[in-house]
Parts: C-alpha cells; structure tokens; sequence
C-alpha cells in the first residue's frame, strides 16, 4: 500500500498547486460579474492568464512553480520584484497533500477516498476564500451540499440519509432566522448568504443532531479570534466589525469529523 504514498503525496502537491489558483482568481471572477463586467467567466480566469506575481505581474517560471519547495527556496518571495508570497500558498499545497496522503492511506484506492479528497478539498478551498476575501462561492458550498448528501445516500459517510436531508434543511434555516432577527433589531445583517449554505452542507455532511455542536462551538472559536486580535491590536474591533464565519464553522466540522472517524472523543 504504501508504495503509492510518495505519488499520492506529489499529487496532492499539484491540486493543492491549483487550488490556490482556485482560491485566488474565483474571488476575482465573483466581483467582475457582481460588477457586470463581460468576460467574467470562471472557466476563463482560471484557464487564463498563466501563473504571474500579483505584485509585478510578471510569469511566474515553472522552477519559481514547484509546489512547497520553490516558495522555500525563494524565502517566499517573488525572484524578480521581491514582493512577499502569502504563506497560504505554501499552507494550501501542504495541507492538500496531506488530504491526498490521509484518504489513501485510510482507503486506498478506492471510490471512498476520491469522495473523500473532494469533500475535504472543497472544505480547504472555502476555508482560505472566505478568510481572505467574505465569499463562500455558491459553486463550492452547492457542491458541498450535493456531495454530502450523496455521501449519505450512498452510505458513505455513516449519517441516514433522512437526518443529512434534515440537517441541510436545518442548518439553512438556523442561520437565516438568526441573521432575519439580526437585520430586523440591527438593521444590518449578521451572516451572508454563504454562511447559510455552508451550515447547510455540514449539516447535511454529519445530520442534523450534529448542529448544535457545531454552532456553539463555531461561535466560540469566533469569540476566541475576536479577543485574540483585541488582544494584539490597538484597533479593537467593534461589534460591527465583519469577521468570516466560514473559517470558524469548517474548523468545527473538522473537530466534528475527528470525532465521529478517528478518535471518538464522545
């Protein structure tokens, strides 16, 4: 079995190449057309340009291309401008490869870890667009939707496929009626529409008796985010400060996951 880790490891390596490309140009694609710009096709922005420094805009060889090791190399920094290469370029590429590496070797070659490569990828890819830009592209969190619930019909992911329709339903609602109450005192909303999908996805992911857990302890991690930027800035956040929410309620489904395939907390 293990002869296909180092393989698995440097395709891993490759998509978590592309997903950053993902990460990267859907945020972009997503304003153009909210701006009605033409052109704006999602396809387009990630089929083309090729690689290029967004500080210089130059092309990025394939040597200043390899995953992890030329960002190393290059002290995470652009060989011709010098301007800094965001660490998530070189955290997304490792974390994909340990996604690859984890579903291989738990199923081998197998339909179940595809299913599972694309579940977590799709988690990976929400993750940094949401923390660094406030979209939870409908692409992704549909998908993610669809995908859980296929999980469950096709007993996958160990959840009835009653309790994942219900937990979908569930987890849209939730967060739709606490954001409705929010505009209606506020004024403004609380979550966006994203956040709705996205719970619904989790929800539908581990049934819908998972979702208080995964509420509470999103909302703490938030409050905890919160007090440590108070903590390091002089800034202090205000009560109407925006903050993404996706980032918390992943980091949730993951402890949630751990839980219920690996360590079996409770």
């Amino acid at each position: 079995m293990y002869v296909y880790l180092i393989p698995t490891v440097i395709l891993g390596l490759i998509f978590g190449s592309f997903f950053n490309v993902v990460i990267y140009r859907t945020p972009i694609a997503l304003e153009a057309k909210l701006q009605g710009k033409k052109n704006s096709s999602l396809l387009k922005q990630l089929s083309w340009p090729a690689s290029f420094c967004p500080g210089c805009t130059n092309k990025i060889s394939w040597l200043d291309n390899i995953p992890v090791f030329s960002w190393l190399l290059l002290g995470g920094k652009c060989r011709q401008c010098k301007i800094s290469i965001k660490v998530r370029y070189l955290i997304v590429e490792l974390l994909s490869a340990i996604i690859f590496s984890y579903c291989y070797l738990k199923f081998g070659l197998s339909f179940e870890a595809v299913y599972w490569v694309v579940l977590f990828s799709l988690l990976l890819i929400l993750f940094f667009i949401d923390a660094e830009t406030f979209f939870l592209p409908d692409l992704f969190t549909i998908s993610l939707i669809l995908l859980a619930l296929a999980g469950s019909f096709l007993e996958i992911t160990n959840i009835n496929f009653v309790d994942s329709l219900i937990g979908a339903i569930l987890g849209f609602l939730i967060l739709y009626l606490i954001n409705l109450f929010y505009k209606i005192v506020r004024k403004v909303d609380g979550f966006g529409g994203g956040d709705f999908k996205l719970l619904a996805g989790i929800g539908a992911w581990f049934g819908w008796i998972s979702l208080p857990v995964i509420i509470g302890m999103s909302s703490i991690l938030g409050l905890l985010y919160i007090l440590f930027i108070n903590v390091l800035n002089k800034k202090k956040l205000k009560l109407n400060t925006m903050i993404p929410f996706g980032p918390f309620l992943i980091s949730s489904s993951l402890f949630m996951y751990a839980n219920l395939y690996i360590f079996n907390l409770f």
